[in-house]
């Protein structure tokens, strides 16, 4: 399995190591997008300290979560992890749940660039090897971010805890248009291809949910994705 070279500006994924060198948001890059796109939450204006700042409260906020969860976790508990003082920490948040927020905004922004690429292949089983691929290469990327966004959506308003999960809706519902278009060209045989896109999800959502599953049966994340796509070849009978 592997996405070709094409002439018609379809993006290509052909390995992570490919990917994750075109992959913007990760390492610093990441902290500094997070410092432009959210001016209303973060108080200091010098983009330098205050993505490095966020860095060590994104860090420490995965790690303390993970081990007492967020919604116990304080701010004093943010200042002794990261070293900043609470003064430091207020320079870049206004309250523990613009973190959320921020979770939030990055899973969202990654989401709708993946959906767009799957969506812009020259046919739908490229499309449908798009999305598996680059669902999983973001989500291996931003593990921490994506496992985060999931168990602590509730952590986040009813208007915000809505548009998280839209951000699941709208996966399932761009793979099931390009399943829908494939059965609509005699492609793929699939009666409900709703129910194929759910699955799909689901698959990929357990990589980055639960990967000591993986690691216990050695599992590496090429493995899993041309196991995938094998898998959802044989639900569109082709």
């Amino acid at each position: 399995m592997g996405l070709t070279l094409n002439n018609d500006n379809t993006t290509n994924i052909n390995n992570f190591e490919e990917y994750s060198e075109q992959f913007e948001y990760q390492n610093q890059h990441l902290y500094n997008l997070l410092f432009e796109r959210n001016q209303d939450l973060i108080k200091s204006k010098k983009v330098g300290v205050a993505s490095a700042n966020l860095k060590k409260v994104f860090e420490s906020t995965f790690k303390l979560s993970s081990k007492i969860g967020f919604h116990e976790m304080s701010l004093r508990d943010l200042s002794k992890d990261t070293g900043l003082s609470m003064g430091g920490l207020y320079s870049c948040l206004t309250k523990k749940e613009d973190i959320a927020l921020m979770v939030l905004d990055i899973v969202e922004l990654v989401s709708e660039k993946n959906n767009q690429a799957a969506l812009e292949q020259s046919d739908e089983l490229q499309s449908l090897e798009m999305a598996i691929r680059s669902y999983l290469y973001s989500s291996t990327i931003l593990q921490p971010w994506f496992f985060f966004l999931y168990f602590e959506t509730r952590s986040l308003s009813s208007e915000n805890q809505i548009k998280s999960k839209k951000i699941e809706l709208t996966t399932i519902a761009t793979l099931e248009k390009i399943i829908q278009s494939g059965v609509d060209k005699g492609i793929f045989d699939v009666n409900s291809p709703y129910f194929v896109a759910t699955t799909i999800l689901i698959v990929l959502q357990d990589w980055y949910l639960k990967p000591w599953k993986n690691k216990e049966k050695n599992i590496s994340l090429e493995q899993y994705s041309k196991h995938l796509f094998r898998m959802v070849k044989k639900l569109l009978r082709i």
